[in-house]
């Protein structure tokens, strides 16, 4: 049978299957259905759970998930206030004036994805306390530093909704779709970007600064769109697709293994010419489109065009199957006696 999500296999206790910490913030951005399968296949019940679930998963004899546990505090605690020290002193050498303070912002907001990771999910937690230093040093340090004209004026605005836009998109689909096991529908993504605009027009519109309020929300509405469905990544993974796809339609290279697709869960789009690539490939490489298959059917764009593929695959294994119990029964029944 075709496996549609992936390998699901729950093992007993797999530590070495937990990703470095570098190779799990990757997989968290762009593959985290793959990291959901690949982390209930390590023996951790509950990839998107809280710190306390995992620890008491860890004490009923998980080395998995005390793993897991430590390689995303390290990146909560350790590495995301490193970057954001490096990020800072290059925005600052760029000749960006900042707010001072920008360092225990980093910290702050560590803190605050500790306190996410205890009370809501340890995913949740790292991933939008890392993104958020990140956007803090600009959207707001270089925003009230006046870097972007005045700290209340349209620019200033724009580029802190901007940022707050871009954070809530990135987490909303990463951490739904490690929770869950697949991406997020597009009637959640709606609803997302909806509460993310009211927030900031609600709050300095009852402040009295309605225009700045809109500036932010107006932006931070875009800014979540394009970051939650991931537009500009699917313009260039477009670019490369199409690239794949003609070189081994006029130069005969095997490149469906580089098909955008392997390598990244949420496109809400449709690739060009994968379809046309799979059907290519399926002549002489059937297990490696399956494989394809298999990724398109983790992607809310591209499910439908897995679907046909694990279809006829599961009819040519029942057709094979058919043949082999026939042949067997043949060779038992014998050849037909002489009259």
């Amino acid at each position: 049978m075709v496996d549609l999500h992936g390998s699901h296999e729950a093992s007993m206790d797999a530590p070495e299957r937990i990703p470095g910490m570098l190779s799990l913030f990757w997989m968290l951005l762009w593959r985290p259905v793959d990291l959901h399968y690949r982390l209930h296949g390590a023996g951790i019940r509950a990839p998107g759970g809280r710190v306390g679930q995992l620890w008491h998963e860890q004490a009923e004899g998980s080395r998995a998930a005390g793993r897991y546990v430590r390689r995303m505090m390290m990146l909560l605690l350790l590495i995301s206030p490193l970057v954001t020290f490096i990020l800072g002193v290059g925005v600052h050498g760029l000749g960006l004036t900042m707010a001072p303070g920008w360092l225990v912002s980093a910290v702050l907001c560590s803190v605050m994805g500790l306190f996410i990771a205890l009370t809501t999910g340890l995913a949740a937690g790292t991933l939008m306390g890392l993104l958020a230093s990140q956007a803090m040093v600009v959207g707001l340090h270089a925003v009230v530093g006046e870097a972007f004209g005045p700290r209340m004026g349209g620019w200033a605005g724009v580029v802190m909704g901007g940022c707050l836009g871009l954070v809530g998109g990135l987490c909303a689909g990463s951490i739904g779709a490690l929770s869950r096991g697949q991406g997020l529908s597009i009637n959640r993504v709606q609803v997302g970007a909806i509460v993310l605009s009211l927030v900031p027009m609600t709050v300095w519109g009852l402040g009295g600064a309605w225009g700045f309020g809109g500036a932010v929300a107006a932006s931070a509405l875009v800014a979540y769109l394009v970051a939650a469905f991931r537009l500009p990544i699917f313009l260039l993974e477009s670019v490369v697709q199409a690239v794949v796809f003609a070189l081994e339609r006029w130069m005969g290279w095997a490149t469906l293994r580089w098909a955008p697709i392997n390598h990244h869960n949420l496109s809400y789009l449709p690739y060009p010419f994968l379809a046309e690539h799979m059907t290519l490939a399926a002549r002489t490489r059937p297990m490696e489109v399956l494989d394809v298959a298999n990724a398109c059917l983790k992607s809310p764009g591209n499910a439908l065009l897995g679907w046909p593929w694990v279809l006829a695959a599961l009819a040519q294994a029942e057709e094979a199957a058919a043949a082999a119990a026939a042949a067997h029964q043949a060779h038992e029944e014998g050849p037909p006696e002489a009259p």
